[in-house]
């Protein structure tokens, strides 16, 4: 029952979420990324790349922008967590879901490596208990 709660939650806010303006697309509920912004994004970017150093850089460019991202793996409807709003706007970030299409894995991996360190380094180690369970990468790196 408690899943079907969170489910119904979930896809309600989605569905209002997708309903705003042509100008802006509310990518996360703790805020508004226009598409430019999204669409110059690392994140966005790392379909068209080949190199674990350029992805690692696109996270430092999206950090540096204040828009980093916590890379997801999908399918072809988007996971929706009811906590993901709130660990978003604690840790100023953004969950990035890709669809069926996503970059290569280690692409992936790196850019969020990245990220994990700017975590530590911005809020320590609390974030790893919140953190989702399905970010790509995030359990083989704590065990490093």
């Amino acid at each position: 029952m408690k899943y079907i709660i969170i489910l119904i939650i979930g896809i309600s806010t989605f569905i209002t979420n997708a309903q705003n303006d042509n100008e802006t697309i509310t990518f996360t509920r703790i805020g508004e990324l226009t598409k430019e912004q999204i669409n110059n994004s690392g994140a966005s970017k790392l379909n068209f790349i080949t190199e674990i150093q350029k992805a690692k850089e696109m996270a430092e460019m999206d950090i540096k922008n204040e828009i980093p991202f916590l890379l997801l793996a999908g399918g072809i409807a988007p996971t929706i967590i009811a906590t993901d709003p709130i660990f978003e706007k604690e840790y100023k970030i953004y969950f990035y879901e890709f669809g069926c299409t996503s970059p290569e894995k280690d692409l992936i991996i790196a850019y969020n490596e990245v990220i994990f360190e700017h975590l530590i380094k911005d809020y320590g180690n609390k974030w790893k208990k919140e953190i989702r369970n399905d970010v790509i990468g995030f359990k083989d790196w704590r065990k490093k």
